[in-house]
């Protein structure tokens, strides 16, 4: 969620002003004054296996458009007539020229039946009921597709999804536009304890054009040490239209996992 912020200090040192001073030196002039927000992003998989996967409530790693080809939301209970509200990026440009803007917009399901976004979308992050009634079924936010009562069938065409009974989206990832940087503070990790386990986590960062690459690695085990968050200082700064995501591994099958990390948002000048 997106959200004001009050500026913390550690000892001597303003994390804050040292990283608007390397967003300068190294990418843009950036000011977290100007912007004066903070995003907080978390997700959840519950059947995490030995394979690499983001930290989202659909599992699998997201097949990113490069055009604004996510179109559609649907639910897969047809009693579902419920207001929502979609955060997203749409895109111009491709490769190292593409430029993100961020995109707030709602919809009204219409149960089953698909209902076409106001405004396509290259990314979408978050999900989240705007209604005064709770969601019964899955609600899917996805490109155009061959969809069975609601549910579109390929994979790799979703993009994010509300699951039954929760109300807002599980997906440790987003996208920055072309008008902010964020300056990472924490990432947070745990694995439930209903499975024997250990799991890998690692917070990856793609630069427009790029491919992901590691920032922070990190691993928590039910048996020991099932929680385990990381405060950084100074600050990882990420550049404007990168992809931020949170992907993890486990040592066996079925295992449930949270993660998270909090950003503060700088405004380019």
């Amino acid at each position: 969620m997106r959200g004001a912020f009050c500026v913390l200090r550690s000892g001597a040192m303003d994390w804050l002003e040292y990283a608007d001073q390397e967003a300068r030196l190294t990418y843009n002039r950036a000011s977290h004054k100007a912007k004066g927000k903070s995003l907080l992003k978390f997700g959840r998989f519950d059947a995490l296996g030995t394979s690499s996967q983001t930290v989202q409530s659909q599992g699998g790693n997201e097949a990113f458009p490069t055009t604004n080809a996510i179109t559609t939301i649907s639910s897969s209970d047809a009693g579902d007539v419920i207001p929502v509200f979609v955060e997203g990026h749409t895109v111009t440009g491709t490769g190292t020229d593409a430029q993100f803007t961020f995109v707030v917009q709602s919809a009204t399901l219409a149960g089953q039946t698909e209902v076409a976004l106001a405004t396509p979308l290259a990314r979408v992050s978050r999900v989240y009921n705007a209604g005064a009634t709770n969601l019964v079924g899955d609600v899917y936010v996805y490109e155009a597709d061959t969809v069975t009562a609601g549910v579109p069938q390929t994979a790799s065409k979703i993009h994010i999804q509300i699951e039954a009974g929760t109300d807002q989206s599980y997906k440790a990832a987003t996208t920055i536009s072309n008008s902010e940087m964020f300056y990472i503070t924490t990432f947070s990790a745990s694995v439930n304890k209903k499975t024997t386990a250990s799991v890998d986590f690692e917070v990856q960062v793609r630069r427009v054009g790029g491919v992901f690459r590691p920032v922070k690695r990190i691993t928590a085990a039910s048996t020991s040490q099932p929680t385990v968050s990381i405060k950084f200082e100074p600050f990882v700064v990420v550049p404007k239209n990168s992809d931020i995501r949170i992907v993890a591994v486990a040592s066996t099958t079925a295992v449930e996992v949270n993660a998270s990390f909090h950003a503060v948002i700088a405004a380019i000048i």
